[in-house]
Order: C-alpha cells, then structure tokens, then sequence
C-alpha cells in the first residue's frame, strides 16, 4: 500500500537534504522507505552507515530492539542508467575537436562507471547516442555496465559517420526525453525504482528546425522528476540559455577544446554522487493499528536532516522478517 510523504527539515544549522523517493507497507507489518541524501549544495551523500540514522514512531525513538530494521544502499533495488547524447554533426567530426570529445567522453564513462572490483552504491548502466541534422538520433552503444564495451564504441566514432551537417538538437533532446522514460518503465516492470540522467554535449545550436525550441522545453519540463538533465556546450556558438534551460540539473560550458575533459569529469562527478544517495530502510514497525508519523532523520559529526512520512499500521500483526 503506497502511504504518502510530508516535509522535510527546516532548521537553520547546517543541513542533509532527506527526500523520500517512495514507500509501501505490506503485512504483517513492513514499512519500507526509499529515500535519497543529499549536503547543502545537492550533492549526493555515499557510504552512510546504518548507525547514522535515527528512526522516529510519532516523535519517539524506536530502537532496534522494538523493531528490527536495515538501512542498505541501493544496489539491490535501483536502476541508475545514463544515457550520454554526443553532437556528432559536422563541426564536431570535420575538426580536430573530435580526439578531445573522444578523451572527455571517456573519461565521463570512468567517472559514473564503478571499475571492476569497486563497491558500487547502484547498478549503474549507460547506453550512448548521437545526433547530427537527422531527424533520428543514433544509437553508438545500448545500455550496459562494461567500461570496456563503452569506451571501445567512444573510440569507433569517425568523421565518416555523418554525411549531414546540420544540428537536430531540439529533436535530440524530445527523443532523449522519451528514451529515458522507457527506461523509468523497465525498471519498474522488474519491480525496481528507477533514476535517469540524460547528458548532452553540443557545440552549437539548432539548425534542422526540425522541432521548436518550445517543443523541447516543454518535453523536458514535463519529464518524469527520476530524470535528471545535463547539457555541456563547447565553443562561442552556443545558446547558454537555451542549454541552461535543457540542462536544468546542471550546465557547464568549455570555451575550448582544453578545458572539455575536466566540464565532463564535472558533470560525471555530479552523477556519480547523485546515484551514490539512495538509501532503502526496510524496518518492522511496532505500531497496530491507525495513522501514524515515521521520521528519518540522519546525522553526521555536525550535519543532520529529516523527512517525516505517514504510514498506517491497520491490521499490522506480529511475524514480520526482515530479508
């Protein structure tokens, strides 16, 4: 049964940002919470620990002893996918612009991509598209974990690839809009929550005027909220606005080819702490029965945050297990 989320903290000393992503409860009496936190700029917070968290029944403290509980990262639960859509138009690929893209693009992919052998806090995938003045975008690679896989289609991108030397961006972006949709989709028929980020390298503007400007803003401003956007223009041609705009989680612009590898480093290191802030509390609750108030509160050293949720514990029995 869905139960629904309240407010957060409001308090002025320094601050985690607690957001409840969604909750059920199920008999006999689990409540589940998934939830994300972040510091005071956005940025995800990795590696709590189960002892960093206070579980509140109506302001009062429950212990581990009245109910059992297990707050874990999201490995088990997430599906993080990335999907990185590259401006292979013909001011990309006619230039010496295109070894840099490919260094930076790889280097994205080290950024969100656990190595092999690392801990990772999601099941990160990534999936690469491209676009140039066709009305289709591209796809370079299907979604997939293998760094390798990923890296080896990065370096396959040739100037022989596109013949069209326009720019379809506003039709880029629609299309990403709905790709990452139907990924928000799988994973919900695999019983998992989802979260998307669509990034976007361009060098310039629309051209093909194949969609409006409107038609793009709006398909981002009506998106699904797991989907988070990230544009990173490069050069004097671009519309910062407008990619402001498309990149409403975070823009970055290059001024040049040199300083393109670190504007993807950034905004991979954004991802990356993005799909290291989920959490799953999975807990008995002692309560049987009416509607009740669960808070999450977080603290670390001199940081701390809440959110506050109302669940109802009618019929709640006794026999309940956590996994």
């Amino acid at each position: 049964m869905l139960i629904q989320s309240c407010s957060g903290d409001n308090d002025t000393t320094p601050q985690l940002q607690v957001t409840i992503e969604n909750q059920f409860t199920n008999l006999p009496s689990n409540v589940s919470v998934f939830f994300k936190v972040q510091d005071g700029a956005g940025k995800g917070k990795a590696g709590l620990k189960e002892s960093d968290f206070n579980i509140y029944e109506n302001g009062s403290l429950i212990s581990e002893f009245e109910a059992v509980r297990k707050i874990q990262p999201n490995e088990k639960v997430l599906d993080y996918n990335i999907m990185l859509l590259l401006d292979l138009s013909g001011s990309i690929l006619s230039s010496q612009n295109l070894a840099p893209l490919k260094s930076a693009a790889k280097s994205f992919i080290d950024e969100v991509v656990p190595s092999e052998g690392e801990v990772s806090a999601g099941a990160v995938k990534v999936e690469i598209w491209w676009f140039d003045g066709s009305q289709n975008i591209k796809q370079l690679q299907p979604i997939t974990s293998n760094t390798t896989t990923l890296k080896n289609a990065i370096d396959n991108i040739n100037a022989s690839m596109s013949s069209d030397n326009s720019t379809n961006l506003y039709g880029a972006v629609i299309q990403s809009v709905g790709i990452a949709t139907q990924r928000l989709g799988q994973s919900q028929e695999l019983d998992k929550f989802g979260s998307n980020s669509v990034v976007i390298f361009t060098d310039g503007t629309d051209q093909a005027n194949r969609s409006t400007k409107g038609q793009a803003l709006e398909a981002v401003r009506k998106a699904d909220p797991s989907i988070s956007f990230y544009t990173i223009g490069l050069g004097g041609e671009i519309d910062e606005p407008v990619l402001k705009e498309i990149g409403k989680t975070s823009f970055v612009s290059a001024v040049n080819i040199g300083e393109l590898l670190d504007k993807f480093k950034e905004i991979g290191d954004l991802i990356n702490g993005k799909a290291n802030s989920y959490y799953l509390l999975e807990y008995c609750s002692p309560k049987r029965s009416g509607s009740n108030q669960l808070t999450i509160e977080v603290v670390q050293g001199n940081l701390k945050g809440s959110a506050k949720t109302i669940f109802d514990a009618s019929d709640f029995n006794g026999s309940c297990n956590i996994q």
